[in-house]
This record gives C-alpha cells, sequence and structure tokens, in this order.
C-alpha cells in the first residue's frame, strides 16, 4: 500500500465566532473549489458548527436550488427531494478518506464523491452519504483512492420539505483530503536493527519537485532532530530507492521520520515508525575460577545481583563501565551467578581455593 508524505499545515487558534464561508464550494462542478487543510477542525458539539468554520448553501450563498447534471443523481437519496449542491475538489493524501460534515439544525446533508473529470459528464460515484435526520451529521469514508489524484465531492440537502435542503455546515473531523499534488508518494519506509546500527530503506514511487529528504531521529517519539540529509531526484515517475545506516545507536526505542523539501520551499513529513536496539550487556569475567577477586569488564554501567548455587541473593554489585575489581574472599567456594534485570541470561562463575 502506498505511504504518503503528510504537508504540513499549521493551524490558527479558533474562537467561538465561526468565519462564514459563502458558499465556500462552487454552485456547480465546473467552479469547484480546491479544499482547505485549514478548513477541517474539531467542533465543540456533535449537532452544529460551534467552533468549527461554517460553510452555507442557502439562497443568499447559492441561487441555485436544482442539482448540478453534470454529474449523475446521487444513489443514496431520493432524488425528487435533493438540491442546492455545493462542489468541492481535493488531492488524496492517503488512500483513505473521511469526508465528514455537521450541518446545523433544520438542514439534511448529504455527500456525494466522485472519480473522473475535468469535463462535465465525465465523473463516476465513488461514494455517497446522507444524514439521518437534520442535526444527526453524516460521513463519507473513501478507500481505494489514488494518492496524489484529482476526486471531486459535493454537499447537498435532500428532504421532502425544501426547508430542510439548505443550511449551514462545517468539515469537523476530515482526513485524507489535500490541496495540491503530494510532492513524493512514498512505497515504504522501514528500519531494521543490527546490533547497535540501525539501517533505514525507503522507496519512493513518483517525485515532484524534491531537492532532499531530511532524516529526523528521536527517543520518545515528540522530539526530533536531523540526523542526516539525502538528496532527492528532483522529478522523477520511475520509481527510487534511499538508504541511511545509523550507526553506534544506544540501546532502547528509536523513532525516525523523514522531512521532505520541495525545490520551492515546502516540506512535508512522513508517518514515524520505530526500531528497537537491544542491550548488547557483555560482560568478561576473570580470572576463572576467583580466588580472592573477580575482575568484570563491562561495556555499559548496571546492576547486577549475586546469586550462590542454592538460589539465595548474596549481594548486589554496581558495575561501571569498563574494569570493575569485585572482592570475593570473603565468599565461600562455589558456583556463583550474576543476574542483571536487563539482560535475560544470567552470567555464571566459580570460586576455589
Amino acid at each position: 500500500m502506498k505511504k504518503h508524505l503528510t504537508p504540513l499545515i499549521l493551524f490558527a487558534s479558533i474562537n467561538f465566532t465561526m468565519a462564514q464561508q459563502c458558499p465556500g464550494g462552487g454552485t456547480n462542478f465546473a467552479s469547484s473549489v480546491t479544499f482547505s487543510e485549514s478548513w477541517i477542525s474539531g467542533c465543540l458539539t456533535g449537532t452544529s458548527c460551534n467552533g468549527g468554520i461554517e460553510f452555507d448553501n442557502r439562497s443568499a450563498c447559492e441561487p441555485t436550488t436544482t442539482m448540478d447534471a453534470c454529474a449523475s443523481a446521487p444513489s443514496c437519496t431520493n432524488n425528487a427531494q435533493d438540491g442546492s449542491d455545493i462542489w468541492f475538489n481535493f488531492y488524496a493524501t492517503s488512500t483513505t478518506a473521511v469526508i465528514n460534515v455537521i450541518q446545523n439544525v433544520s438542514f439534511i446533508a448529504c455527500i456525494q464523491a466522485f472519480s473522473g473529470g475535468p469535463t462535465c459528464g465525465s465523473l463516476a460515484e465513488i461514494g455517497c452519504a446522507k444524514a439521518a435526520g437534520p442535526s444527526s451529521g453524516v460521513t463519507l469514508t473513501l478507500s481505494g483512492l489514488t494518492v496524489g489524484q484529482l476526486y471531486y465531492f459535493r454537499v447537498f440537502g435532500s428532504a421532502s420539505a425544501a426547508s430542510q435542503r439548505t443550511g449551514t455546515y462545517c468539515f469537523c473531523g476530515s482526513s485524507g483530503l489535500g490541496s495540491f499534488v503530494l510532492p513524493v508518494v512514498l512505497t515504504s519506509f522501514t528500519a531494521t536493527t543490527d546490533k547497535d546500527n540501525v539501517l533505514l530503506k525507503w522507496t519512493t514511487a513518483s517525485e515532484t519537485n524534491n531537492r532532499f529528504f531530511e532524516i529526523e531521529h528521536s527517543t520518545d517519539g515528540v522530539n526530533f532532530s536531523l540526523l542526516n540529509r539525502v538528496a532527492g531526484r528532483g522529478t522523477t515517475t520511475a520509481a527510487t530507492s534511499y538508504s541511511y545506516l545509523h550507526s553506534h545507536v544506544q540501546a532502547g526505542r528509536h523513532y525516525y521520520r523523514l522531512k521532505q523539501r520541495d525545490a520551492d520551499g515546502r516540506f512535508s513529513y512522513s508517518e514515524i515508525i520505530t526500531a528497537m536496539v537491544a542491550k548488547n550487556n557483555l560482560l568478561l569475567l576473570y580470572p576463572v575460577p576467583a580466588k580472592d577477586e573477580l575482575v568484570i569488564e563491562a561495556d555499559e554501567p548496571m546492576q547486577l545481583a549475586l546469586y550462590n548455587s542454592a538460589g539465595k541473593l548474596v549481594k548486589h554489585i554496581s558495575i561501571s563501565t569498563g574494569k570493575n575489581h569485585v572482592p570475593v574472599a570473603t565468599l565461600p567456594p562455589g558456583v556463583y551467578l550474576l543476574r542483571s534485570n536487563t539482560h535475560p541470561v544470567p552470567w555464571k562463575f566459580c570460586i576455589s581455593r
């Protein structure tokens, strides 16, 4: 499945006073308006546009009350009750898109989506949904989309009462709707570990004005820093593979993402992937058998617990990186085990006199 680089969008805070878009989209298919990601918001209630950017298809904003015949009639409604359609288009940023419309009361909103275009009559319906009532909202989920392809949809009313075919609405919680062609389409992005190395690989299906990728790394999944920069291919429709080796990585979980930058300065992010680097916990114990002193060489600091052959805890030992001298002259001869909470297998050694 194709993946995509998600455009970075900066949202201004939205207060309770809603911006009015009249009508917001096009009044017919030929004048469809490209969907803006900035229109998507979280509404404060489930039955109105509180906190959302409000759109309008009432007569003052949309004088044509009949449905645009450039597209086939909706499959999800009683077509004799349809009217006042407002048109939008979008570029798919994922193989799945969700168009979620919350309408104010006294409006029964519907959504119909299409592939095809841009000529009138060339559209094919790919989804249709109708609200259950004037205050229930409506969600249309589209799947099987081609990332970067242009699609169309219209928001309209459908009700036996003509007054419920128009009203105000907003796009709360919608996703997968982009306002421009994605510069890079990723088909894969993976991370594999080998000891303390992490190999990152990614493949693009196409690139448009791609200057370079910035590889970003994080240990908490929130705060990222730049690891390296890899030049892109500019513009190409050929599949391209990339790789980067992050070497000498400390043990633990690591997070990676790609920041892709266009020739015009715009940038976008990939999904975040993770890699787990295991602790080596390498210990070197000598002499064996030990007499008065046991030397422990470690590749990192750790806490060890010393047990006798009966499984009884003898003592705890703090180990630092490098060579550690542990006195054992007071311990009786026998077999002993050293255990660490970060290593599943204990280390065994003997004491003899």
